[in-house]
């Protein structure tokens, strides 16, 4: 029997802890926080629900262990193109 174990994964907001497929994963490139499942390094993993309450508390500078808060504009993109999607789907 070949299993499979995939890693776990925390989410930056509720720490709670999931598999990679129930997150998005979040990288920091030249400063701007970007959605992306694809980019090597660093990443931060949150669930879709808790995305807004990560950009409330600034999850995103502790993340990626900075001093100073990152650009979230991509992120914020993100989540407006997800709420429309949202939206049309009702």
């Amino acid at each position: 029997m070949n299993l499979r174990i995939f890693p776990i994964r925390s989410c930056i907001s509720c720490r709670k802890r999931e598999n990679p497929s129930a997150l998005l994963r979040m990288v920091l490139i030249d400063g701007v926080v970007t959605p992306d499942l694809k980019a090597h390094g660093r990443g931060a993993w949150v669930h879709r629900k808790c995305l807004k309450r990560a950009i409330e508390r600034n999850a995103f500078r502790s993340a990626f262990k900075l001093t100073e808060a990152p650009d979230i504009a991509e992120v914020q993109r993100y989540l407006e193109e997800m709420d429309a999607k949202d939206m049309k789907l009702k």
